[in-house]
């Protein structure tokens, strides 16, 4: 009678807490019932039949990391490379992850090698090594379409190195040196035309600014000397000096103007109301051209 009790309470033991199972967080675990799948348990605590019900697989719901091993690509230019890359996936039907693919992490990498091959085969070396991201989101594109029955989502792929033959490095490296060189001699060549035109310019300003102190300079003597013919003539007004001697001094002046040896004439424009007209001034001006002659 006490054995039968004991193996009654061992049963009622294991039925119990055999009853109960906890799922981590991040995590969920696929049930089948009497060999067939039953239902998808999620994170916490959840009740099972025991004996009838059973865990078949726990899966990770996190994002996962797969890395490609460096694989011998042909480029369109027959150019062999090697390139190795990064898948980051994750699984949104654990039921399609688990029932629909017998081995998920091998489907996914082959797929991703394969498509990689097809998509660099279909380009040059250098778009290759200059289109990364165009790679990267072409070959996640093909890998959503292809692997979207097995129910994971590829979140982004990353080439991580491409690696030309040592020889083609060698020729990209003179290649990089001599472009660099070519910049350099453009960067010269525009510093000394920048110079030059900055050069030219500073003369042409000094150029003006002489010609207008040089004018400045001219205006203030040309001001200076009216002012002193201006002078002079009123001198000569409040000396009393006749209406024929204003028209004589008027008159040598001009004289001077008729032998141009004079750099500067400046008639005071008071000297025009003492010449009393012309004709006057005309008749002055013949009797000093003889006298001068007669002299």
């Amino acid at each position: 009678m006490i054995i039968a009790l004991v193996i009654f309470l061992v049963i009622a033991f294991m039925l119990f807490f055999g009853a109960f199972i906890i799922v981590r967080q991040g995590h969920c675990a696929l049930v089948t019932r009497l060999g067939s799948y039953h239902t998808t348990l999620k994170p916490g605590l959840n009740i099972i039949i025991p004996f009838i019900d059973t865990v078949d697989r726990i899966i990770d719901l996190r994002e996962q990391v797969l890395p490609l091993a460096s694989q011998s690509v042909i480029t369109k230019d027959n150019v062999n490379i090697q390139v190795d890359a990064v898948v980051y996936y994750q699984i949104v039907n654990p039921f399609s992850a688990v029932y629909e693919i017998n081995n998920l992490i091998f489907a996914i990498e082959q797929l991703s090698l394969t498509s990689l091959r097809n998509i660099i085969g279909e380009m040059v070396l250098d778009d290759t090594l200059t289109s990364r991201d165009m790679i990267n989101t072409k070959l996640q594109q093909i890998i959503d379409i292809a692997a979207s029955k097995w129910g994971i989502k590829t979140n982004r792929i990353e080439l991580k190195d491409i690696n030309p033959p040592a020889d083609i490095q060698r020729a990209m490296n003179v290649q990089m040196e001599a472009e660099r060189n070519k910049r350099a001699a453009i960067l010269n060549a525009e510093g000394e035309r920048e110079a030059a035109i900055l050069r030219a310019d500073g003369e042409k300003q000094a150029t003006i600014k002489q010609a207008e102190a040089q004018a400045q300079k001219l205006k203030l003597e040309v001001d200076a000397q009216a002012s002193t013919s201006r002078n002079l003539i009123e001198n000569l007004k409040e000396a009393g000096a006749t209406k024929e001697v204003l028209q004589l001094i008027y008159m040598e002046t001009l004289q001077k103007l008729a032998d141009g040896k004079a750099n500067k004439i400046f008639i005071p424009t008071e000297s025009m109301t003492a010449l009393g007209g012309l004709a006057a001034a005309g008749e002055l001006f013949n009797q000093q051209a003889t006298q001068a002659k007669n002299n």
